[in-house]
């Protein structure tokens, strides 16, 4: 099958044999099985969908639900792709974009604290070289207090929020970002003397294992890891020695990203909450049958009441189990999930799983991110709010 005129036609058709199981699964569109066999077929030919294209919330799952490896979520967020040459981007959406400057991760630099501030000036002066080179990404940069302690020793952290690795493009379907994304991460990495990267985000991780390579040419020399695997290695062996156990309970959260890379971040994720204490109190059986934070929500239709909705389903589930907090290990869902909180005030306060091994370490608590989005919240209110009802349009500009 020819590519698109476009070059970007990531779903494997030749492979897909109509089975329906991507989108039957899906725990947002409530499709039966026979619908969901429509419903392919109609993405397929390039029409429209009944459901798909108005309930889809961009939570990646339908890749990890099909049998066959076929891609049916790159065939969903094509459209997107299609829909972003012809018409751009609203303007309400770019304050929330990693390329503006500032946007709303960015702007909450100045409300850090000067140990932090310092350690993003650090991490971005740093040159990547190294054996262990940890690539922070946008969420740990406005949650630095993850990569710093005795946790972090040995490992070189290097990189700014100017260095995206263009996941929310990705989910997006800004295909064409994406691969000015992949190539600028090229040229910035070539050369560069890197055993293994880490990734303390499986965002991160999948983009730069998976996604950046095999889909847009990105060429990195390196090995990838996830962060949490590398420090369940160092605990288990006693180089980190842990100090205090938990006697707590908490909601297990797993990422989208974490889905699709499956037991090397959702099964070493939970073995360090178990090695700390934590009772865990799974929300699903599986994890693959997860739900998202609510951040991806907002790839289709741009509308932040889509996202609260997600995220509303997701603080839920986790408050039924009864646990006595959220845990998380992906910023980006510990961020989306502190932030609801103010909209939708649960019981459990978010934690993520560094803050869970730093405690247990023998530091001191810090939890900065409730009063970190709570900024946020304002500052989205204050710069994107007033565009949520604009018609002018942009188109993004990687720098």
């Amino acid at each position: 099958m020819p590519l698109r005129p476009d070059g970007f036609d990531f779903f494997r058709r030749e492979d897909c044999d109509l089975c329906g199981e991507c989108l039957a699964r899906c725990r947002y569109m409530d499709l039966s099985r026979a619908e969901a066999v429509e419903e392919m077929k109609r993405l397929i030919a390039g029409e429209p969908t009944r459901v798909v294209h108005k309930k889809c919330i961009s939570c990646y799952a339908c890749d990890v639900f099909c049998p066959r490896g076929c891609r049916p979520y790159e065939l969903i967020t094509s459209s997107w792709h299609r829909r972003y040459r012809e018409r751009g981007l609203p303007l309400r959406a770019s304050y929330l974009m990693p390329a503006s400057v500032p946007n709303f991760r960015s702007d909450l630099v100045d409300s850090m604290r000067p140990w932090e501030r310092e350690l993003l000036r650090k991490w971005r002066d740093t040159p990547p070289e190294g054996e262990l080179v940890l690539y922070p990404g946008c969420n740990a940069l406005t949650l630095p207090h993850l990569l710093h302690g005795p946790h972090m020793e040995g490992i070189t952290v290097s990189g700014g929020f100017d260095l995206c690795c263009g996941e929310m493009y990705f989910r997006m379907g800004l295909f064409d970002v994406v691969e000015e994304t992949a190539e600028k991460l090229t040229r910035h990495y070539r050369g560069r003397d890197i055993g293994t990267m880490l990734f303390v985000c499986p965002a991160g991780l999948n983009l730069f294992r998976n996604v950046l390579p095999g889909q847009f040419g990105a060429e990195f020399s390196f090995r990838t890891r996830y962060l949490g695997d590398y420090l369940l290695e160092r605990v288990e062996a006693g180089e980190l020695e842990i100090q205090q156990r938990f006697d707590r309970s908490v909601a297990v959260h797993d990422s989208c990203h974490g889905r699709i890379l499956g037991e090397e971040v959702t099964g070493k994720a939970r073995r360090l909450y178990g090695l700390m204490g934590l009772e865990m109190r799974e929300m699903v059986s599986d994890a693959c049958e997860g739900l998202c934070c609510g951040m991806a929500a907002g790839c289709n239709r741009y509308n932040p009441l889509d996202m609260y909705l997600a995220a509303v389903k997701e603080l839920r589930a986790a408050a039924k189990t009864g646990a006595d907090e959220l845990a998380t290990y992906c910023g980006g869902c510990h961020l989306t999930l502190s932030l609801m909180r103010w909209l939708y005030p649960t019981r459990q306060p978010v934690r993520h799983l560094l803050e869970y091994l730093k405690e247990a370490l023998g530091e001191e608590p810090y939890h900065p991110a409730p009063r970190r989005t709570l900024r946020m919240l304002g500052n989205v209110g204050a710069k994107a709010f007033p565009q949520l009802f604009s018609r002018r349009t942009y188109r993004i500009e990687i720098r």
